[in-house]
């Protein structure tokens, strides 16, 4: 619902803030006071288009705010696109959009800076708007057949159809995307094959990498390590003066000693142990002098294994473990690409199964609508006669493409091309206005007031269905009056029991059933004109009525005629008018 309109420096409004509420709005005034400017700054909030025009004299920007409580059904709707745009979901819905001079436009849904085309988006389903202007849900025919679906409740026998026809499309998608890269599959199921065998035959094993390099080193310096050993025994033990002989001296040198002073003893038998210990270690490195070997043979095939590992390691990961890991992968991949040419035939065979099954069902939906169209047409057009246009015909068109791409009204003879998220439908709603006139799309009809008692019509028929929460009816009144004006109004009242309306009007007829009376007016000041709206009083509404009743000179016959029409208006029973005229189907 639309609580607030904030209008500045907008076309000849300085500064207006508007409070909307509940129920039905209606808006009067005198002719070029400015009423349809509240329409077109609306417009502008919704994602219209906007031009500097727009912006009054002597101002570098025009400012338009609305603030709106939308329904939790829309919030629950919107919200993966609100959040795809970064807004936060607060109660509220606020909306600024700035226009400047320069061009450089703005616009902010709660405090967040977006586009016109994200705007335009998020505002579906809050207000419509009806006389010559795009923001209005029926006159876009690609929202026909989910308005029809909604009056049919058969939203989720569409959704079912779309969800199958999703599957159908992805997997045909998969079988021409196999059949396509055949001859990439076979090329790549013998890359695969060729890598698999080459990392296979080099039996790789994740701790050989390390003992290989450690090898090799020790071969490639065999014989410095042998010199190293044997230099090292000779010096310890084999050699003339060696350390062992030295120690040995020492050790004679102390044992002399003790007899003088037994405290050398724990001496001597630390150095007696080094001595043991020398001669041990000269030992080993005897063996370990042997036992070295420089084997080039043995050299040569480490070098040739470790290239060969290296190799891998380039082409496949940074060790053994990654290149095992890696020829894992490959494994998966090449058996998928081996089953591949059974996978094509088993797509075919799916696709072409589910093919009748999702025929099947659009073509129930389709039945099922054709059914909903029949009950809509005659619900409108009854509505339609009510107000004043028994000439005008309504009808739900519903078509569907050939394998040709003609257009045909079988549904049988439909093809798969035909099927799309919708089903093999393409609905629209088509009127012609005057009796012998062709019937029309929605969106070909020229007639502000004929477009919006024929919106009136089709929402009173919608009523229960229609997910739009707010409802803008400009110009509805052109070119009526009488009896034809006060059942507009009968039917606005009643529209208002589950929407907020707000209608400009200039008749009486029409305002008396209003509950809530704005009047607009313009003023001329020192050296500019500004206009203003405000809500009237009860006494301040009676006379403008006369004023419309009237027109410049206002009696008190005109007075008590005025509140004569807003007392029977105001007990106007929108229920037993239902159960003289019903409006669900």
């Amino acid at each position: 619902m639309l609580t607030h309109l904030i209008i500045k420096n907008f076309a000849i409004i300085d500064a207006l803030e508007i409070a909307f509420s509940e129920g039905f709005t209606a808006v009067t005034g005198e002719t070029g006071a400015g009423k349809s400017i509240l329409v077109n700054a609306l417009n502008l909030v919704l994602g219209g288009r906007a031009t500097t025009d727009l912006i009054r004299s002597r101002a570098e920007e025009a400012v338009v705010e609305a603030i709106f409580e939308p329904s939790p059904v829309w919030w629950q709707k919107m919200k993966p696109a609100l959040s795809r745009q970064g807004i936060e979901i607060e109660e509220q819905l606020i909306v600024r959009r700035i226009l400047a001079r320069s061009g450089r436009n703005k616009v902010f849904i709660n405090g967040c800076a977006t586009r016109v085309s994200a705007l335009r988006e998020l505002m579906r389903g809050l207000v419509d708007i009806s006389g010559q202007h795009e923001h209005y849900s029926l006159m876009d025919a690609a929202s026909h057949v989910r308005i029809l679906d909604g009056f049919a409740s058969l939203d989720e026998r569409r959704e079912a159809v779309a969800e199958a026809v999703g599957r159908l499309r992805a997997l045909g998608r998969e079988a021409d995307q196999l059949q396509r890269g055949e001859r990439q599959r076979l090329t790549q199921i013998d890359f695969l094959r060729f890598q698999l065998e080459e990392i296979d035959a080099a039996e790789l094993d994740p701790d050989e990498e390390d003992g290989l390099m450690t090898e090799m080193r020790q071969l490639r310096h065999a014989e410095q390590l042998r010199e190293v050993a044997a230099g090292a025994t000779h010096r310890l033990y084999e050699g003339e003066h060696s350390a062992a002989d030295v120690v040995s001296e020492i050790c004679h040198e102390l044992a002399r000693a003790t007899g003088v002073d037994a405290r050398l003893s724990p001496i001597l038998e630390l150095l007696e142990t080094a001595r043991i210990q020398l001669v041990e270690v000269s030992g080993e490195l005897r063996d370990y002098a042997e036992m070295v070997d420089a084997d080039p043979r043995r050299l040569a095939q480490i070098e040739v294994r470790i290239d060969r590992i290296e190799r891998l390691k380039r082409k496949h990961g940074s060790g053994v473990k990654v290149i095992l890991a890696r020829a894992a992968e490959m494994r998966e991949e090449l058996e998928h690409l081996e089953r591949a040419e059974a996978r094509i035939d088993e797509a075919q065979l799916q696709e072409k199964t589910l093919r009748k099954v999702v025929l099947a069902q659009a073509r129930t939906l389709s039945h099922l609508r054709k059914e909903a169209g029949r009950r809509l047409t005659q619900l409108v057009e009854g509505e339609l006669g009510m107000l004043g246009m028994a000439g005008c015909r309504f009808e739900v068109l519903i078509q569907h493409m050939g394998e040709g791409g003609e257009l045909l009204e079988d549904a049988s003879q439909a093809g798969v091309s035909a099927l799309g998220p919708e089903g093999i439908d393409q609905v629209e709603f088509a009127i012609a206005p005057n009796q012998g006139e062709e019937l029309r799309g929605m969106a070909r009809i020229a007639s502000g007031g004929e477009l919006s008692r024929i919106m009136l019509a089709i929402k009173s028929g919608l009523l229960m269905t229609d997910p739009v929460e707010s409802y803008v009816f400009d110009e509805i009144d052109s070119g009526i009056g009488g009896r034809v004006a006060e059942v507009v109004g009968r039917k606005l009242k009643e529209v208002a029991r589950n929407r907020q309306v707000i209608s400009i009007t200039h008749l009486p007829q029409i305002a008396s059933f209003a509950d809530w009376h704005m009047v607009v007016e313009k003023r001329q000041g020192h050296d500019r004109t500004v206009s203003t709206i405000r809500q009237l009083s009860e006494p301040e509404r009676v006379r403008e009525v006369a004023r419309m009743l009237g027109g410049v000179t206002i009696t008190q016959k005109t007075l008590d005629h005025a509140e004569e029409m807003i007392t029977k208006a105001a007990s106007f029973d929108p229920e037993e008018d239902d159960r003289a005229h019903p409006l669900s189907p």
